[in-house]
């Protein structure tokens, strides 16, 4: 509800003062939107820690040059880690339709842990992205991982079921744990 006292300040108040403090809260906003979108990154192995370690290895499935599915470890216990996505995303950039794929090996602790593992369609240019179909599943895998041991995150990724799992690297039949996305898997368009 406006008041007269408020009509009053207005017409007292120069054109010029209200372009100012306008164009500072538009620079405050746009200021506060863009720090917004950067993640935290935090270290695979926590800086306290000395004991027995693991690999766990990301794997890929190239389509084409501009294209691949990534199947990768994006979190551990909660928390985010640098990831194969976000790697290849920035080693692509301005390469047009080349996507350079950054496959990670991640150290980790050989104690109980859950692991965020992801499977993901990606695509060197956004605008393929947009019009092409991204599938993604993802979920929480709990276990421990054996010292000295190396496992790899594989998947497949399809129009009717995507799965992705953790398997040894020194046993490839055993199977460490596996999600499964029954039906689509297709990510809407905001989600791209």
């Amino acid at each position: 509800m406006v008041t007269e006292e408020f009509l009053e300040l207005v017409d007292h108040f120069p054109y010029r003062a209200w372009s100012y403090i306008l164009k500072n809260i538009l620079a405050v906003i746009l200021i506060s939107i863009s720090v917004s979108g950067c993640a935290t990154v935090n270290p695979s192995i926590p800086n306290d820690y000395y004991g027995p370690r693991a690999i766990i290895i990301d794997s890929e499935n190239r389509i084409d040059k501009g294209k691949a599915d990534l199947f990768y470890l994006s979190h551990i216990n909660g928390l985010k880690i640098k990831d194969s996505r976000s790697e290849s995303l920035r080693a692509s950039y301005q390469q047009g339709n080349n996507l350079t794929t950054v496959i990670l090996e991640t150290e980790v602790p050989s104690r109980k842990q859950i692991f965020t593992i992801v499977g993901r369609t990606e695509y060197a240019m956004p605008a393929r992205a947009f019009v092409g179909a991204v599938y993604e599943v993802k979920g929480d895998i709990s276990f421990t991982p054996a010292p000295i041991g190396k496992y790899v995150i594989k998947g497949t990724l399809g129009k009717y079921t995507s799965t992705v799992w953790i398997e040894s690297v020194l046993q490839p039949d055993e199977i460490i744990g596996r999600i499964k996305a029954e039906g689509s898997s297709k990510l809407g368009f905001f989600k791209k």
